[in-house]
């Protein structure tokens, strides 16, 4: 998409656009502002939560948005004939969203981000329920910072037929959801993982072709959650122990995690998540933290 879409309202993350309100309501162009938590049980947060806007005719802030996408993509664009309590009211059911799994926690679909991986785990009828009035959602897309440098594509989602009546199910997170958005969480991990190496390790994450950076950190990451891993704290650990001491750094014996189980023969007994977590610990205090 090369141009700006037919938008008539914005959708902006309140966290990642800091003091997001204040400008909205310093604009001298006419629009209208429906903060979503407003009315609900985190209304105390409306500032930091999503922000509705609707504009009218050509409009400024649209353009600006289209624009702002590519260094920082913290809203969407949407179109939709209907008002905006409309539009509010029908957002609001997926603030808090429960899951097949029994759990019940904030879903943040004013990040892009997140709402690319949501819309697009939907199919069909129940993509067009989610959509509710809203007829085509903008999202852009965004690399990787390691990416060679291009302008964001933006994905939109259409609705494709007028809406089936609404029921509350149509609300909850199945498991195509809860895998979507682990996949989100993912892509953000990655991201910070890649700046905390490019001051902790230049010369290591240097070696890795920018090209391939992306399925390298998918991989040790799989390898990670495969050995038992499962906080992002003891999945850094292991990746950042690949990137130092090579693939496969478990199995290496000239690798220093073979060293310190030499010397911890009871480690073995410890679930994956505390061996490497008391690993990383020793490797602070022992000579067994060098670089292969």
């Amino acid at each position: 998409m090369s141009s700006v879409p037919q938008a008539n309202y914005l959708l902006i993350d309140g966290v990642l656009r800091a003091n997001a309100l204040a400008s909205l309501y310093a604009l001298a162009e006419p629009i209208e502002i429906e903060p979503l938590y407003q009315g609900t049980r985190w209304m105390a947060l409306k500032e930091l939560g999503p922000i509705l806007v609707a504009v009218q005719g050509s409009s400024d802030l649209i353009q600006a948005t289209w624009q702002r996408s590519a260094q920082q993509a913290d809203a969407s664009l949407l179109y939709s004939p209907a008002p905006i309590i409309v539009v509010a009211d029908h957002l609001r059911r997926f603030i808090a969203p429960s899951d097949v799994r029994g759990s019940k926690g904030l879903l943040r679909f004013a990040d892009p981000l997140v709402t690319r991986y949501w819309l697009n785990s939907y199919q069909g009828e129940h993509r067009d329920a989610v959509l509710g009035p809203i007829h085509s959602w903008h999202l852009p897309q965004n690399s990787h910072a390691w990416a060679i440098d291009q302008p964001p594509e933006w994905r939109t989602f259409t609705r494709t037929a007028p809406p089936p009546e609404w029921v509350e199910g149509d609300a909850q997170l199945g498991e195509a959801q809860i895998n979507a958005l682990n996949q989100a969480a993912r892509w953000r991990f990655m991201e910070r993982l890649h700046h905390r190496f490019e001051h902790s390790h230049p010369q290591h994450l240097a070696r890795i072709d920018r090209s391939q950076l992306s399925q390298w950190f998918d991989d040790r990451l799989d390898e990670g959650q495969a050995w038992g891993l499962c906080s992002e704290r003891s999945l850094a650990i292991w990746v950042e122990c690949s990137l130092r001491w090579g693939d496969g750094f478990t199995n290496n014996p000239d690798a220093p995690y073979q060293r310190w189980l030499a010397r911890t023969p009871d480690a073995l007994k410890l679930a994956p998540e505390l061996r490497i977590q008391h690993m990383d610990n020793a490797c602070l205090h022992l000579d067994v933290n060098k670089d292969v």
